[in-house]
């Protein structure tokens, strides 16, 4: 494995973690999810060696909100000059996602991948589809959603975060977006008031509606690469069971040739002791295809 420092073109310095492919012409690029990172990830370095040792590279890239809140290097496009910059889950912008996986699709193209598939776990999914709504799917053969959830529904569900978004509206308002509101998301983490408003419905990360599964659903719908889908048995993202949910998605991907999807037995949000499991249905379903 090697360790990549790459800036994004926006100027944030990001590492990425790669492992290199062994004759095939085949990359995964994978988008992590909210609060993650390598150190903390148990199952990115598992799922790394086994395509390597099958012959696929593998990028797992740092996006900037990696972890709960970090220090980013930051380095001006123009001037050269470099300063840092306070960011991590808390402060993201998730409109600014494009930029980092832009940066890890390019990077697996400049070491010689002519095939690419874009992979993400939890919230790193809903960037893969953000992204490719304002890109498009030019240069990417295939997608893996591992534990995609669908944010702003389920929060909408829940009914537990209205006060939170009223105070996120109120600090916003007010010129204090990057605010910490007073309680926590999910009881652990803290979340400012830019980066909360954000997982509303109807917001820019609103892009995979299964709770409310409306007929327009959105860029999901015009994926037209193969699609491997991944849950685990215990997941928090199931919405119905996650048999109606795979139906409802094979139904929603309406240009998709290919749909799969697979569940991992005894398998939680993080797949933690499932690592080995989630590599392996992962390798084996790229292999059936690249």
């Amino acid at each position: 494995m090697k360790l990549l420092h790459r800036y994004t073109k926006d100027g944030l310095n990001l590492l990425g973690c790669y492992w290199e492919g062994n004759g095939k012409d085949t990359c995964v690029v994978f988008t992590h999810g909210m609060f993650d990172n390598l150190l903390e990830n148990t199952f990115a370095h598992v799922l790394g060696e086994k395509l390597s040792n099958n012959g696929y590279g593998f990028i797992f890239g740092h996006n900037r909100g990696y972890g709960v809140i970090n220090n980013i290097i930051k380095r001006d496009p123009r001037t050269k000059k470099t300063s840092e910059k306070i960011i991590g889950s808390t402060f993201e912008n998730f409109g600014e996602a494009i930029y980092d996986v832009e940066l890890w699709l390019d990077e697996a193209r400049k070491l010689g991948y002519s095939k690419i598939i874009l992979a993400g776990h939890s919230f790193g999914c809903l960037k893969n589809l953000y992204y490719v709504s304002k890109k498009g799917f030019a240069g990417i053969h295939g997608f893996i959603f591992v534990s995609a959830p669908d944010s702003a529904g389920l929060i909408a569900r829940s009914g537990q975060y209205e006060k939170m978004f009223l105070e996120a509206d109120k600090n916003i308002g007010s010129g204090r977006a990057k605010r910490i509101l007073i309680k926590k998301i999910l009881g652990v983490f803290p979340i400012s008031s830019r980066t909360m408003i954000n997982l509303r419905k109807g917001s820019i990360a609103d892009v995979f509606p299964l709770v409310e599964n409306p007929e327009d659903f959105g860029v999901f719908q015009k994926i037209n690469k193969p699609i491997l889908m991944v849950v685990g048995e215990k997941d928090s993202v199931i919405v119905n069971s996650i048999e109606e949910d795979f139906k409802i998605l094979k139904e929603r991907a309406l240009k998709c040739p290919d749909f799969t999807g697979k569940v991992i037995p005894d398998g939680t949000h993080r797949y933690i002791k499932t690592e080995k499991e989630l590599s392996e249905t992962i390798t084996e379903w790229v292999k059936e295809r690249f």
